[in-house]
Parts: C-alpha cells; structure tokens; sequence
C-alpha cells in the first residue's frame, strides 16, 4: 500500500514538472523581445545622411576662409598684389583665385651708412650689409642680401665717357635704349613708364620706371635714371627689385639721389 502511494507521488511530480517546462516553452504575443549586450566599441554610430538640398557647395568654397587673413605670417612668400602664395605656418600652395583681399606686408626699413667707390671717384649713403662689387672700372653693383619673393635687390651705378657732342636731349635716348636691353630678355611682360626729368648729383637727367614679368610669374620692378655729367660722362643708375617691394627700394634710390657726392 506504501509503495502505491509512492509510487502516485512520484508521477504526480513528474506531471508537475512536465507542465512548467511547457509553460517556459510558450510564446506570448505581448511578451518583449530579448535585449543583447554589445561591445561598445564595436557599435557604428549613425550619422545624419544628408539631403540633396544639404549638400556642401563646393564650387562656392573658400580654402583661404580657414586662414587667419589679418595677420602676417613670417617666411610666407607672396606674390605682386600681395596674395599669399604659401598661407599658414606650413606651406599649403592656394590659387590666387582663392585668396582674399590682399593682406598688407610690414615696410622694409634700411640702417644706412657710408660707401666710397674710388674707381668711379663716388660717394653716397646704402643700406648697411648690401653686397658692393666694385671689380669693374666704371661700373659698382650693390645688393641686398636678403631675398624678397625670390628676387635680390640689385642697384647698378656707372659713370662713362660720352662723345662731346652728346647733349640733354641724348640722355632720353639712352635712357629708352637701356629699357630696352633691359626688357628684351627673360621677361614674358614687360612695360615701363614715359620719361620724366629728374637731376642726379645736381646735373640734369631722365628717367623712366618699368614693370616685367618672368616666365615663372615673378614680378620685377625697377627705375634707370641717367644724367649729364661735365667733362662728357654720363652717370647711370639702374635699381632692380621685386615687385611687391618697389615703393620701399625707390627709397634707396631717393637717399642715393640725397648724398651721392663727386668725391676730388
């Protein structure tokens, strides 16, 4: 009779268990559906995709908007209306097309001091530090050591013999042809200025500014002046710089014109 009892429970426990298995097994339209865990740094974070109407223009963009357009960068190189061929602290080449309105450039300034050049028998104020070649017999060079958008300043002086029956109205003459030798070579464009009177150490002359371009685009600004001198000589003067910079060299020329001296 015990065992029969035992036996009863042991199925109705078996009965049991059968029905919480089926329980867990069944489906309910209401239930909620299973969260899973990700590794968060597998996880692509969705991004806005943008509309047609959104898209960026580039044909309207800027590059040179990114730049700090009010302030001179030092050692970037610029070209003759002063955009900046190399913008930032690391060189990135932009299109001129892309630049804004010129950014002004600091003014040069020049410490003078005195230069002697016996072989003309001249004297006058240069810059201090210019380079002097006085290895021809009539001709001196002075340059400037330091480079400007790629181009050295160079003023050239001479004082040569002309022929006693050279007058005023031959300096005009010369005053063209130098132009002319001047511009016939290296330059893609070239164009100068009508000749002007001007006195260099106290005897009259002309002169005449131009204007060249190379063929890599650089630009090369300059003046020739020459006078009539007594005892038939004519001095001649030729100032080369680069563009950019021509109003702060012509002052060279202008201290030049102020203290050059026929030295006895």
């Amino acid at each position: 009779m015990k065992k029969a009892i035992l036996l009863a429970a042991l199925l109705l426990a078996a009965l049991m268990l059968a029905g919480c298995a089926a329980h867990e097994g069944t489906q309910y339209p209401d239930a909620p559906a299973a969260v899973m865990q990700q590794d968060p740094l597998s996880v692509v974070q969705a991004t806005d995709v943008p509309v047609s109407g959104d898209a960026f223009d580039w044909d309207s963009y800027d590059p040179a908007s990114e730049e700090d357009n009010g302030t001179f960068v030092e050692g970037a190189v610029y070209d003759d209306l002063g955009n900046a061929v190399y913008a930032g602290a690391t060189p990135i080449p932009l299109n001129p097309i892309d630049m804004p309105t010129p950014t002004p450039r600091p003014a040069l300034a020049f410490t003078y001091g005195p230069v002697e050049l016996p072989n003309l028998r001249l004297s006058f104020e240069a810059p201090a530090g210019w380079q002097v070649d006085a290895s021809q017999p009539d001709t001196v060079t002075i340059t400037d050591p330091n480079t400007y958008d790629g181009v050295n300043a160079v003023m050239a002086i001479s004082i040569t013999s002309v022929p006693s029956s050279y007058k005023l109205n031959d300096v005009k003459a010369t005053v063209k042809d130098k132009l002319k030798e001047i511009g016939q070579y290296n330059y893609g464009e070239w164009s100068t200025t009508d000749l002007s009177a001007r006195t260099l150490l106290k005897k009259d002359g002309y002169y005449a500014n131009y204007r060249g371009v190379y063929y890599d685009g650089t630009v090369v600004r300059g003046r020739v002046m020459v006078a009539l001198l007594d005892g038939n000589r004519i001095i001649t003067l030729h100032m080369a710089c680069p563009g950019w910079y021509n109003e702060d060299y012509m002052k060279v020329v202008a201290k030049f014109r102020d203290t050059a001296k026929l030295m006895q």
